[in-house]
């Protein structure tokens, strides 16, 4: 009888090491493909990103831009309102031709890592410019700062963080 309720402890106690070894090393949570999208209107317009996002034991293994797909109207990159503008041809060259860096640069970062970082946006939910915003800066175009705030809120999104405008992610008054 001491031999079977000492087997039944040692069970018992290995069992329950596992399972808290499974929970730290992220063994169970994330697996799959989730799809996420973050949008807002300016000028007149509906900029926004679509994603679909595959996590393997809650790490991310790709990022999926399907915005073109799922939602054609919406702008991911806008034309240059004017050729005194900021924003002119070679800006937009700067997101076109790093877009799918971008996207690999969510490879190997934990769901965790993600949904932690923070992103302020406007209460129109216009993502601030790159100062307002230094939690994303590894993941984000220089210069691009709009599109990667859309980027990292729409994988938020995919992975089940809640975006509140205009409330906690609103940056400290200075």
């Amino acid at each position: 009888m001491k031999k079977i309720f000492k087997a039944l402890s040692i069970l018992a106690a290995s069992t329950a090491l596992c399972a808290g070894v499974a929970m730290a090393t992220g063994c169970s949570g994330y697996n799959g493909k989730y799809e996420g999208e973050y949008s807002y209107v300016s000028w007149g317009h509906t900029y926004g990103m679509s994603v679909e996002v595959t996590v393997e034991n809650n790490i991310i293994t790709k990022v999926v831009d399907t915005t073109a797909v799922k939602h054609s109207d919406w702008v991911v990159v806008s034309n240059p309102p004017t050729p005194e503008s900021p924003w002119n041809d070679e800006a937009k060259a700067n997101w076109v031709n790093n877009e799918a860096w971008l996207l690999q640069k969510y490879e190997g970062l934990s769901v965790t890592e993600v949904i932690e970082k923070k992103v302020y946006i406007q209460d129109n939910g216009v993502p601030y410019e790159a100062a307002k915003n230094p939690d994303m800066s590894d993941v984000m175009i220089t210069g691009a700062t709009q599109g990667s705030g859309r980027l990292l809120l729409a994988v938020q999104r995919a992975l089940g963080k809640k975006i509140e405008i205009g409330n906690i992610l609103q940056p400290a008054k200075n």
